[in-house]
């Protein structure tokens, strides 16, 4: 063989050579997706929800299996595991804090979920296909800014808040909540001196100790204490109100059947009318309560409005349903 065609021959071979190692890279490096498999990418949450957060997990799972998709599930310990890999639908459900390693697949739907946050970045937004949220506001500012965007507010689980009232545990003014950030609702009841009787953390030591009932009541009693109050007073930060964030308790005592006041939130009031009486000052409490206090017919009637609403048009398979609507439109846009 000449050394020319030696040459030759060795070329052709390093050519050939180079392209199985292409392959082989290329083939090792990517997974195959799969658009019938969703993973659900829980980020730090501060405070998840009223629910114990294994049960709302599970929950979720559940309704996105309902609409058809293979569902993993995994936290911030280990965002990324190999059995998540190929999911073609990926939604994160961001907490206060962004991610603190985010990776999309580009070759897969990417959901930001946001519910309740501080702060968020343009260069964060950019990272996701879609943004779901359930600020009112934050949807309205997406939109205009040009993201594929929907309103998901949060939801409620009747199978674990449903009306359970028990005599011993009824009470005129009910309110369930830490003291962990600005709360209207307690200063106003503070303020109007209603005998209001508080579950929740952080608060001794910091108001009269005889308003402070204990830190804590567990998820297997919470729909009874709220379905037994006479009033349940309605934890609605400033913030939550700004933005227009439906705090997720809201749904939960109307699902228990329990009859609430709360601080003006105009969310509030487009979702659930005039079923749940709102103020904006001590006054006005005030005169709520007295309003209130002693006519269980209008609470009654006033509980079992907000409970249709919320069983029927707040629950994790109408939560699903709203986000998958941005999925489908995503992955007709990305032509996967």
């Amino acid at each position: 063989m000449s050394d020319k065609t030696m040459k030759i021959v060795l070329s052709v071979l390093t050519v050939i050579l180079l392209a199985l190692i292409a392959f082989l890279f290329v083939s090792k490096g990517s997974v195959k997706t799969n658009l019938n498999k969703a993973a659900l990418r829980i980020g730090e949450l501060r405070q998840y929800r009223t629910m114990n957060r294994a049960d709302v997990n599970n929950y979720m799972e559940n309704a996105f299996a309902r609409v058809g998709y293979d569902v993993v599930s995994v936290t911030e310990d280990n965002l990324y595991p190999s059995t998540a890999a190929d999911a073609g639908v990926n939604v994160y459900v961001r907490g206060y804090n962004p991610f603190n390693e985010l990776k999309t697949n580009k070759k897969a739907v990417n959901v930001v979920y946001l519910r309740d946050f501080d702060s968020l970045y343009e260069e964060e937004m950019k990272a996701f296909d879609g943004i779901a949220t359930s600020s009112r506001d934050f949807y309205d500012y997406a939109l205009g800014a040009g993201y594929a965007a929907a309103y998901v507010p949060e939801f409620t689980n009747p199978s674990v808040f449903y009306p359970a009232p028990r005599a011993e545990l009824e009470r005129n003014l009910l309110y369930v909540g830490d003291n962990d950030r600005p709360s209207p609702a307690m200063s106003a009841a503070l303020e109007a001196k209603l005998p209001v009787e508080i579950f929740g953390r952080f608060w001794a030591g910091n108001i009269d100790d005889g308003y402070v009932k204990g830190e804590y009541i567990s998820d297997a009693d919470l729909g009874a204490y709220f379905s037994s109050a006479k009033i349940n007073l309605v934890k609605v930060s400033p913030h939550e109100a700004e933005i227009g964030i439906i705090p997720s308790r809201v749904y939960d005592i109307a699902a228990s059947k329990g009859f609430m006041i709360a601080p003006y939130n105009k969310e509030i009031e487009a979702a659930f009318g005039d079923s749940i009486p709102m103020f904006k000052n001590a006054d006005e409490l005030k005169a709520l309560y007295n309003q209130y206090i002693n006519n269980p017919k209008a609470r009654a009637e006033k509980a079992e409005k907000a409970y249709r609403i919320a069983v029927a048009e707040y629950n994790a398979d109408a939560f699903v349903q709203r986000i998958n609507g941005l999925i489908e439109f995503l992955i007709d846009e990305k032509k996967l």
